[in-house]
């Protein structure tokens, strides 16, 4: 299933600050997505060089470990990065069949990989939406969520910016996959600046129930 296992990586990706919220974390590079009409303004982001040999060795073991399950390998947006360090990497990806899934890799082993059992889960927001998918253990804590119908043009904790990753676009162009990252499990919600159609809207995310550090959306 080698013909399976194409991987999404290069230019450009979201967006907004490198500032960290009020957990203290900070960004990695975004994986750009399937292109899209209306996207907000973004910027070229090459991985760091002194990232890429992580990237190198992580996708690698990960596209060796689903060459063993056909179910689960990549559809046509491939893997895409969602954050790497010096030691490791995160990513998700589509199934041919719309299930999502995310894996964390380290240069030796997958030590972590979450696939959705049903396509579309959860589904699609008739007109928009906000909808979490994962949390990842990084070399901090890693909330993964989408944007139906509609892109994320910024985001605080309270009133300090966060840093938001654009990973890649699922579900037929229909969904817009985000992370942001915590130095630490970080509690409550932070505010998402959403733009469609030359519109735009704000809207809470609840990014978790438990943690050192609270988020909360100013009003």
């Amino acid at each position: 299933m080698r013909h399976g296992l194409r991987t999404v990586f290069g230019a450009a990706a979201l967006l907004v600050t490198g500032s960290a919220g009020c957990s203290g974390g900070d960004g990695n590079p975004a994986v750009p997505a399937v292109p899209r009409a209306s996207a907000p303004t973004v910027a070229p982001s090459p991985l760091p060089p002194d990232l890429t040999g992580a990237f190198d060795r992580t996708r690698t073991i990960l596209t060796e470990s689903l060459e063993q399950e056909a179910a689960n390998v990549p559809g046509p947006q491939g893997l895409m990065l969602v954050e790497a360090w010096p030691d490791g990497a995160a990513y998700a990806w589509e199934t041919p069949d719309q299930r999502l899934c995310s894996a964390t890799v380290t240069s030796t082993t997958v030590r972590e990989r979450i696939c959705h059992s049903n396509p579309l889960d959860p589904p699609v927001a008739s007109i928009r939406g906000v909808q979490a998918h994962f949390t990842l253990f990084t070399d901090g804590w890693v909330r993964v969520f989408s944007a139906d119908h509609q892109e994320v043009t910024s985001a605080t904790c309270g009133s300090t910016p966060v840093a938001v990753r654009r990973v890649g676009t699922v579900a037929s162009g229909a969904r817009t996959l985000y992370a942001v990252r915590f130095a630490s499990y970080t509690k409550g919600s932070i505010g998402l600046s959403l733009s469609h159609d030359g519109t735009t809207s704000e809207a809470p995310f609840v990014i978790g129930e438990l943690g050192d550090h609270t988020c909360t959306p100013t009003s």
